[in-house]
């Protein structure tokens, strides 16, 4: 009579998050819409995951070495695969213009958007191709201290266009601005920047290569299942979900 096979044994193991909503974070729903698709399709393979939180600046640093499992949420480098096996990405964020209802701005050319004020956040990055823009006067911006005081300065028409993740916009719409000025804006269809959002392990784990196939397996799992839409659609409105608004 023959043996059966034995099961491969269940995992467990943590990964760093931090605070990023939609995407990720300690008070929201499952801990954000990247983290419970991330945690799902580690479970279809077989590995329960544990989140431990860290300051922005540390959570890749700590699955560099070795201080976590792995770390989620981040875009491949050839710098940052010195340290870490990446998966298949889960998601990517997406980067769109914000605008004012009244005031849509098609566009399918840089050049198209030449004399619209366009608002930016200091410290963030846009893209390479966004930067050129800025560099070769095509793109006028305008700098602010960070993504909230240029979506207000957007409401009051200060602004035309405003870059932002498009998941990112509509949390923060939605949790600092009252129902009547959200109806202001909408998020353009086209995405000018896309970044790939990948689960990455410590690439001196002993078990590395096994938890990336374990992932990637899972989240194909996932994806063929249908739940991978169906958790999406489902995380999402529920972040969405003002818990209070900004007088």
């Amino acid at each position: 009579m023959a043996t059966p096979v034995e099961a491969a044994p269940r995992l467990k193991i943590t990964l760093s998050n931090q605070e990023w909503p939609p995407y990720m974070g300690q008070e929201l729903p499952y801990d954000g819409i990247l983290s419970r698709l991330v945690k799902e399709a580690f479970a279809r393979g077989g590995v329960d995951v544990a989140f431990r939180y860290y300051p922005n600046n540390r959570t890749l640093q700590s699955a560099r070495n070795g201080q976590v499992d792995g770390s989620f949420g981040w875009a491949p480098t050839a710098e940052r695969k010195r340290d870490l096996l990446y998966t298949l990405p889960v998601l990517s964020a997406r980067m769109v213009f914000f605008q004012r209802k009244e005031r849509p701005l098609a566009w399918s050319r840089w050049s198209e958007l030449k004399g619209a004020r366009v608002g930016i956040t200091v410290g963030n990055f846009y893209s390479d191709d966004f930067d050129a823009q800025v560099k070769n006067g095509t793109l006028t911006v305008d700098n602010a201290p960070d993504d909230l005081i240029n979506l207000r300065k957007l409401i009051a028409g200060r602004i035309d266009l405003f870059p932002i993740d498009q998941e990112v916009g509509k949390y923060l719409i939605a949790h600092h601005f009252s129902p009547a000025q959200g109806a202001v804006l909408e998020a353009q269809n086209k995405t000018f920047w896309a970044a790939p959002l990948h689960v990455v392990i410590w690439r001196k784990h002993a078990r590395g290569p096994e938890l990336v196939e374990r992932f990637n397996r899972g989240l194909k799992a996932l994806q063929d299942s249908g739940d991978f839409e169906r958790l999406l659609q489902e995380t999402r409105e529920a972040c969405l979900q003002p818990r209070s608004v900004a007088p």
